[in-house]
């Protein structure tokens, strides 16, 4: 029975009953049979390990995947074209259906909402975003722009400039990194015979940040710990692309192809206006401060809202969900070097200010109830804003190994020089 498995690939595998029915209801049998082909090398363990992958995560797609499955998962799923993708998903399907019963009861429902989802023209995005992103990105490593056969082109500035066209050019800080075809109705028919999305990421580690401009003219401005990941070109009747961190966004408006910013929590719809999007996974809350134009926003419990300009839309972890009037520059001042806030907690300000320089802050308990207002310049040296700050409000720090540690400053004591 080995010899049928021989040099079986992910596509091979997931076709096969009994390797299906072995990931769902392994035996001692099984186990042992599947460790002695990857052992005598007839199997390969890194394809074995990603079709198991990919049966795990669909089983349990109605439950949500718990951030350490999400971040193994994306390092072993490469992201493909959404013709590729329809093809695995109806694969699977198909062999799941026909293994066992038991197999298509648990599986149907995310069979089903994977098909719809890419049938209907969402593409990968959910599937994205369910998977999440590559890897962290540790402070003071290179800003880093995935293509879609997965090379990966890193730059050491603080800042870059990514611009796409329609053509496929790719241009960082003015210069060509990849040639675009210049006969442009050729390509347009080729693509839209093929319908194949194939997309990028741009991931924006701590210290640094980015503009982008995708190829409808759509401008981003990427924050510091950022990852987005877009379609080198749209295609279909949705614009769509997947955020993890921070952007502001000024949409090109395009009355028939709705612009969507999806997030872990939340998707946002646009047909063309500039509103910021703030959505860590690390954070509890997710917010989306609308400048010009309307924007929708659906919340993953089904709640739905529509803001006007210098509204600010707040959902949390748990689903709460909360609309104020704000001061819309508190919100975007960031991407003009600027930090400016009212009344806001000393802890807020401080990791803002750790996120943008990519350096660690720590901070006592008791600096939760301090509050300040003010206006920084982010392009001036942290210690100089620091200190600026000790001269603010009854606080004071010191640095110890490259980490600033802040405390309370007793009532009797100076603020440090």
């Amino acid at each position: 029975m080995e010899k049928k498995y021989k040099e079986y690939t992910v596509d091979e595998l997931l076709q096969d009953d009994y390797f299906i029915s072995s990931i769902l209801h392994p035996t001692q049998e099984s186990r042992e049979f599947w460790d002695f082909l990857i052992q005598s090398g007839n199997l390969s363990a890194q394809d074995f390990e990603e079709a198991a992958f990919f049966i795990e995560v669909v089983n349990s797609r109605k439950e949500k995947l718990l951030r350490k499955e999400k971040e193994a998962l994306w390092s072993k799923i490469e992201i493909e074209n959404k013709s590729s993708l329809k093809k695995k998903i109806r694969t699977l399907y198909a062999a799941c259906f026909s293994a066992v019963a038991c197999v298509f009861i648990l599986l149907g429902v995310s069979f089903y909402f994977f098909y719809e989802s890419n049938r209907q023209g969402d593409n990968m995005i959910d599937m994205i975003a369910a998977f999440k992103k590559e890897k962290n990105v540790q402070p003071g490593s290179e800003i880093c722009l995935v293509l879609s056969d997965n090379k990966q082109m890193r730059f050491e500035e603080d800042n870059t400039d990514v611009k796409y066209d329609d053509k496929g050019e790719i241009k960082v800080n003015s210069q060509t990194v990849m040639e675009g075809n210049k006969d442009k109705k050729a390509v347009d028919n080729k693509e839209e015979k093929e319908a194949t999305v194939t997309y990028n990421q741009l991931i924006v580690p701590k210290g640094k940040h980015s503009t982008l401009l995708l190829s409808d003219g759509t401008k981003l401005w990427v924050n510091a710990g950022s990852h987005v990941i877009f379609p080198v070109s749209f295609k279909g009747d949705k614009r769509e692309i997947y955020v993890d961190g921070e952007v502001f966004l000024d949409v090109t408006r395009n009355e028939g192809n709705p612009f969507v910013v999806k997030t872990d929590r939340m998707a946002v719809e646009v047909l063309g206006t500039s509103f910021n999007v703030k959505s860590y996974g690390n954070e509890k809350t997710d917010d989306v401060v609308l400048v010009t134009g309307s924007v929708h926003v659906r919340t993953e419990t089904g709640r739905k809202a529509e803001l006007i300009p210098n509204q600010r839309f707040r959902c949390t972890s748990t689903g709460d969900v909360d609309i104020q009037t704000v001061d819309v520059y508190d919100y975007i001042s960031w991407k003009d070097g600027l930090l400016q806030y009212k009344k806001e907690r000393l802890s807020v300000i401080l990791q803002r200010l750790s996120d943008y320089y990519g350096k660690p802050i720590r901070w006592e308990p008791e600096l939760e109830r301090l509050t300040c207002s003010g206006k920084l310049d982010l392009k001036d040296d942290m210690e100089k804003i620091l200190n600026g700050l000790t001269k603010m409000i009854p606080v004071k720090f010191v640095k110890q190994d490259d980490c600033y540690y802040f405390s309370v400053t007793p009532l009797n004591s100076k603020p440090m020089e």
